[in-house]
């Protein structure tokens, strides 16, 4: 009878741990993509087909104008090497054209001029 107790109780306990995953403070992708944050600006990449998109929010989402931040992104598909990928500024984000010749995954990183200094992130895109 004790053992159907703890055994209730241990249950309990392991069920209600599992509530709630949403981390205060998380951010929600406005178009449904990716999201890295900096100091002063969000990242979201959406990977559409061989068509990559990064777009800038400030930090209170609103978007950012993509002209105030020099930019640059290497590509490097599985034992290979990096490789420089042009990121041409459209209006509010920027994009670029990315054939992953048939790999199931990829890295892409970005660097960025921000807050006074560089900073790097990095996605792994699983193209579709």
């Amino acid at each position: 009878m004790m053992k159907m107790i703890l055994a209730s109780l241990w249950l309990g306990l392991a069920v209600s741990a599992h509530e709630g995953h949403d981390a205060p403070g998380a951010i929600t992708a406005p178009k449904g993509g990716i999201v890295r944050s900096l100091e002063e600006v969000h990242l979201e990449l959406l990977a559409e087909g061989k068509t990559l998109r990064l777009y800038a929010y400030s930090t209170d989402l609103k978007p950012a104008d993509v002209t105030k931040y020099p930019v640059s992104a290497t590509v490097t598909l599985p034992k290979k090497k990096a490789v420089a990928l042009p990121l041409v500024a459209k209006g509010d984000h920027w994009e670029a054209q990315f054939d992953a010749k048939g790999a199931h995954r990829y890295k892409l990183e970005i660097r960025i001029q921000q807050g006074g200094h560089d900073d790097k992130v990095s996605y792994n895109v699983e193209p579709k």
